[in-house]
Parts: structure tokens; C-alpha cells; sequence
């Protein structure tokens, strides 16, 4: 193929091929909604898209901007979309952790199969990073970004080519993590683990479910103990009437630990810092666990983790990896 740029109005890129026919990148307009969502579940196989789900969070992200979100779309053919690549930057800052002024995150990008190695990808890529660029950013990752991520890297088992492409345009390997899982009949609580939650009471501690009289105990916890958006995702469960997969660890009312499920997804959890290294979390975990069983559920999974967590979960918590991600850097 003879691919070249024909021409540039704003960000509006032409690209010129003889038998595929033309095809135009350019920021993200409300006609390409349907054929965004509809390539997403095309291509990202293992991570598919609802449409709801695009909205709530591709659309009503307070960072959405559109200007960092390139579709392409072919001018033949009815003008299908064969390419999207979403990045973001923060307009709206984190709690705890604020605006990352010098960070920028491309959070999913994907072409048809029948337009890559054209040229799509790395037009799409140049206009997000110019993007980044414009709004002063020095690093931008792939991916990460909270709260609205879908995949923590590039899957480097179904999406391996993605990796390629990215070290072609000068992004780094910063580090992997692994998406893990296992069915829960072959899971049971160790045995020492039953006596030590049993033994709790000693230290005046409990494992409790949820009650709504933890609500700002639990958030002051999490603001206090977790930068980012935990709190948050308290606050969206309870709003969404999901509250009794929460557990906590309390004494005298202080909430000292946190763990939570949604159906077979674990986590997150965490224990206050005065308290790690005691094997709180450890119990908190075989708790949700058999929790998970008693309701019905039949696989437990949990997105992304690594390093000692990883560690844990292989070791201590009967899981296994079934997804490996890399995340990506590169520096601008």
C-alpha cells in the first residue's frame, strides 16, 4: 500500500489509499458514537464496550475532551470508523492527589484489522500527542488513569502488535501487571486464617459487614489512608444500593481495614497503615472469599496487580494470572 497525507484542515487529517479508499482522522464528533462502539467490541475482544458503558465513562469523564479523542473513518463505504484513540488529560483535579499537570494518559486505542500498518495508528497517535503537548504535559502513559480506565496497559498476549507499535514511537515497558482469577469451589479459608479472625476479638478488633452507620468512618479511612479515588467508589457502590459487598474491620467504631467485591470482581481492600504487616488484610480477603461462595458466585477475579500483591495472591490467596499487561511511558 501507498499510503500518504493529502491534506490537513484543523485536526482534520486525509489519508489517501488506491484500493481502500480514503480515510480522514480527525476529533471526536456525535456522529461517530454508534461505530466507536461498535469497533471497541470488534477488536477489543476480551474487553468489550456497552453503550451505557461509553457513556458513563468515555463521555461523562469531567476530563473528556474531544480534541484529545481521535477517531478514523473511512470515506468510502458508508464511512465506517476504522480507528479510535482516546487520551485525557485532567481539567478536574483528584482528590488527594490534584491536577498532574505534566501527566497525560491514553486510556484505549484500536484499528481495523483491515487498516493496520497504514498509517491510521500513527496519525491518530501524532494528534494525541500533539494534544498532550499543547496543554503542557511531559509524560503520558498508557494507561492507568483513574477513575475511568478500562485496561491497566496493552495486553501483551491478544494485543502484542499494540506493544510494537507503541515502542515504535518511543514508548517504554515502565513495568507489567497481571490480571488474576480462580473458581471459588476450589477455594476454602486456611484453617489458621479462621482461628486468627476468631482470636480478633482480643484486640478488640471485628470483621463486620457494612452498615450505614460506617458511611463517614469508612470515607475519612479511605481519604486518610488512600489517595485517589476510593472514596469515590464507596460513594458510587452505596449510591448503587451494592453496599452489603463491603466488610470492614473495625474496633470502638474506628474503621481499620476495608475489603469489597462487585459479583466475581475482588477488591480493591486495605488496611491502615498502623495495622500493615499484621495480617489483617489477609483475613479481610479469605472473608469477601467465602462471602463471594455464600451468595452464589462462582469465579473470583481481580483487573490488575503486581509486585508483593502479586505475590500474595498467587501464595496466600489460591489465585492464578490469566491476563499479563504492560504499561507504557513515554516522555515529551
Amino acid at each position: 500500500m501507498n499510503w500518504s497525507i493529502m491534506m490537513m484542515h484543523g485536526t482534520d487529517v486525509k489519508l489517501a489509499d488506491r484500493e481502500a479508499g480514503d480515510v480522514v482522522v480527525r476529533a471526536y464528533q456525535v456522529e461517530d458514537f454508534t461505530g466507536v462502539v461498535d469497533l471497541w467490541n470488534h477488536r477489543m475482544v476480551r474487553d468489550g464496550m456497552s453503550e451505557d458503558g461509553f457513556v458513563k465513562k468515555v463521555l461523562c469523564d469531567v476530563n473528556f475532551d474531544p480534541e484529545g479523542v481521535m477517531v478514523a473513518r473511512c470515506s468510502g463505504g458508508g464511512g465506517d470508523v476504522v480507528g479510535f484513540m482516546l487520551g485525557v488529560v485532567r481539567r478536574e483535579p483528584l482528590e488527594g492527589i490534584g491536577l498532574q499537570e505534566e501527566q497525560g494518559w491514553i486510556t484505549m486505542f484500536f484499528v481495523d484489522e483491515a487498516y493496520e500498518r497504514k498509517g491510521v495508528g500513527g496519525t491518530m497517535l501524532e494528534k494525541v500527542m500533539g494534544f498532550m503537548k499543547v496543554r503542557g504535559r511531559k509524560k503520558v502513559t498508557v494507561s492507568t488513569y483513574v477513575p475511568n480506565y478500562f485496561v491497566p496497559g496493552v495486553d501483551t498476549e491478544s494485543c502484542g502488535s499494540g506493544v510494537a507499535f507503541l515502542e515504535k514511537y518511543g514508548f517504554e515497558v515502565s513495568s507489567k501487571v497481571y490480571g488474576m482469577g480462580s473458581e471459588l469451589q476450589d477455594m476454602a479459608m486456611p484453617v489458621a486464617t479462621a482461628k486468627k479472625i476468631a482470636g480478633l476479638k482480643e484486640k478488640g478488633i471485628e470483621l463486620v459487614p457494612f452498615e450505614k452507620k460506617y458511611v463517614y468512618g469508612l470515607l475519612a479511612f479511605l481519604r486518610r489512608e488512600f489517595a485517589g479515588d476510593w472514596a469515590n467508589v464507596i460513594v458510587e457502590k452505596i449510591k448503587a444500593g451494592t453496599e452489603d459487598e463491603i466488610v470492614l474491620a473495625v474496633r470502638d467504631r474506628e474503621v481499620l481495614g476495608y475489603c469489597q467485591h462487585e459479583g466475581g470482581h475482588f477488591g480493591p481492600f486495605g488496611v491502615s497503615e498502623k495495622l500493615r504487616g499484621e495480617g489483617l488484610g489477609r483475613m479481610l480477603y479469605w472473608w469477601v472469599v467465602e462471602a463471594m461462595k455464600r451468595k452464589g458466585e462462582h469465579f473470583i477475579w481481580l483487573a490488575w496487580t503486581g509486585g508483593d500483591a502479586k505475590r500474595f495472591y498467587e501464595e496466600k490467596g489460591g489465585l492464578r494470572v490469566l491476563r499479563e499487561h504492560a504499561i507504557m511511558v513515554k516522555e515529551i
